[in-house]
């Protein structure tokens, strides 16, 4: 008679088989992670080039349109290509309006970054006057207090 004895464990193929399936979900996270650092990256460079677009536009607000346009920078860029950041560049088409003293600015930021290009865009519209300009007016235009007060008028703003 032939004496058997029965060991616990797992045999080869059940080992193969366990194998085979955590490779398979491992290569799966990491896909999902893969993919999901690239929608990071994706983000951060909108993000920067949405700020880059709003710099160039609170700049043309603070001069003013026609000082922006006599400078004659209506383009340029930002980052450094030798330092391997990604390089933004910017355009802006500025076109008078039919009232007097208002401009409409349309403001452009693209790049091309790891093969695939992006692009961003804003239109706004802005009069001739830049926010320095129209501080001086107004500290001009402003009474004293002494005389306010003097007065006994109030005011409600």
């Amino acid at each position: 008679m032939v004496n058997r004895t029965v060991r616990a464990g797992f045999s080869l193929v059940e080992m193969v088989a366990a194998a085979v399936l955590l490779s398979g979900a491992v290569v799966t996270l990491c896909a999902i992670s893969n993919k999901s650092l690239g929608g990071v990256k994706l983000n951060r460079e909108n993000e920067v080039a949405w700020q880059l677009l709003d710099r160039q536009l609170t700049l043309i607000d603070y001069i003013g349109v026609e000082q922006f346009i006599e400078a004659g920078q209506l383009e340029g860029r930002f980052g450094d290509e030798e330092d391997s950041q990604t390089v933004y560049h910017w355009s802006s088409d500025i076109t008078e309006g039919e009232a007097d003293n208002i401009y409409r600015v349309d403001m452009v930021v693209y790049w091309t970054a790891g093969g695939r290009a992006g692009k961003v865009s804003a239109a706004t519209v802005f009069n001739g006057t830049g926010s320095t300009e129209l501080s001086s007016e107004s500290e001009e235009s402003t009474p004293s207090s002494g005389e306010e007060e003097g007065e006994g008028e109030s005011r409600t703003r």
